[in-house]
C-alpha cells in the first residue's frame, strides 16, 4: 500500500505511520492477521468529528438556533456524507480488507 499516496491525496502527513494503518484495518483483515482493527479508533474519530463540527458551527454560525445546528451537524456527519468523502479520495484503495471482505467484491 502506498501510504505516501494517501498522505498526498488528502494533504495531510500522518507523524504515527502504524496509527494510521490500523485506521485504515477493517475488522475482517484484523481477524484474519490477529492484529487489532479500526473500530475503537472509529469510535473516538466519531466523538470527535462531531466536536470539531459542532464548534466550527458554533462559532461561525451565530445566527443558527440550538436546534438548526444539531440538524446541520447531522447533515454533515451522517454516513452518507462521510462516504462521498471516502469515495473522493479513494479511501477504499487504501484499506486493509480480509478474505471475507474481498470475496463480497470490495475493493
Amino acid at each position: 500500500m502506498d501510504i505516501e499516496k494517501f498522505e498526498e491525496d488528502i494533504g495531510y502527513r500522518f507523524k504515527n505511520k502504524k496509527l494510521l494503518k490500523t485506521a485504515l484495518t477493517h475488522t475482517s483483515y484484523a481477524h484474519d492477521n490477529k492484529i487489532e482493527s479500526n473500530e475503537k479508533l472509529e469510535f473516538l474519530g466519531d466523538a470527535i468529528l462531531e466536536f470539531v463540527t459542532s464548534d466550527y458551527l458554533y462559532k461561525n454560525y451565530t445566527n443558527l438556533k440550538e436546534g438548526e445546528m444539531t440538524k446541520v451537524r447531522a447533515t454533515v456527519v451522517c454516513e452518507e456524507s462521510l462516504y462521498k468523502i471516502a469515495i473522493k479520495h479513494n479511501f477504499s484503495d487504501f484499506l486493509y480488507l480480509g478474505r471475507s471482505e474481498k470475496t463480497c467484491g470490495r475493493k
